[in-house]
């Protein structure tokens, strides 16, 4: 049954929601085409009222598609073959369309609003360690090198003394390539931590109220 508000909604809806594959896209629009001739939602008052307007809509619509896309790891972009940077990048976008989705809702503006400030002092705060860190790093390497190069320089004169500068350099270059690959671990651990937390803030926001979604249980 053709409607003309159903139609426009519908149309409108599509126009945000391109990041999707044209398979999925055309899944999400098919669903809230017949959820609303279900429910005989003809208006476009009583559609909006019903679902919010369509960019609202579309917003909680890619943050479901991307928070099931992050517990999939990704195994439908390229066949699974997609680099850490990558994964990065599309976790990243998944925390930025939840607070999107966030911001679509009234009620949750202030709880969006909280978490980009938290989000923005979290991340400045591991811009600050990150770069702390590389600097200290960078000092210890030149330290160490500069501690190979005495005892270089002093072994005709004193083995003894060249043997220490020598060890001690080469034991902080040692203690350096054992704490890079950690501080590497704790960071992905870290941000890991983050993007649960927001799969299940994301999960909260999508299934925790009336708007119907693709997938959802009943």
């Amino acid at each position: 049954m053709e409607n003309k508000a159903v139609n426009e909604y519908i149309d409108e809806l599509k126009v945000y929601l391109h990041p999707l594959d044209e398979s999925e896209r055309n899944d999400v629009l098919e669903f809230y085409r017949e959820y609303l001739i279900d429910a005989n939602l003809i208006t476009t008052d009583a559609i909006v009222n019903e679902l919010g307007l369509p960019k609202k809509l579309a917003r909680k619509v890619l943050a479901d598609y991307s928070i099931k896309m992050s517990e999939d790891n990704y195994q439908h972009v390229d066949n699974g073959r997609i680099s850490d940077n990558e994964r990065f990048k599309k976790n990243l976008g998944m925390i930025g369309l939840i607070l999107l989705a966030l911001m679509a809702s009234p009620i949750a503006i202030p709880a969006a609003f909280i978490l980009v400030l938290g989000l923005v002092l979290f991340f400045g705060l591991g811009i600050f360690f990150i770069l702390l860190f590389m600097f200290l790093l960078a000092l210890s390497v030149i330290l160490g090198i500069g501690a190979i190069f005495i005892g270089i320089s002093v072994i005709f004169e004193s083995i003894a003394t060249s043997v220490f500068y020598i060890g001690a350099g080469l034991l902080i270059l040692g203690i350096n390539f054992f704490i890079i690959p950690i501080v590497i671990a704790v960071i992905r651990w870290v941000f890991d931590l983050v993007v649960i937390f927001f799969r299940w803030l994301g999960k909260k926001l999508l299934y925790g109220r009336n708007t119907p979604m693709k997938g959802e249980n009943k």
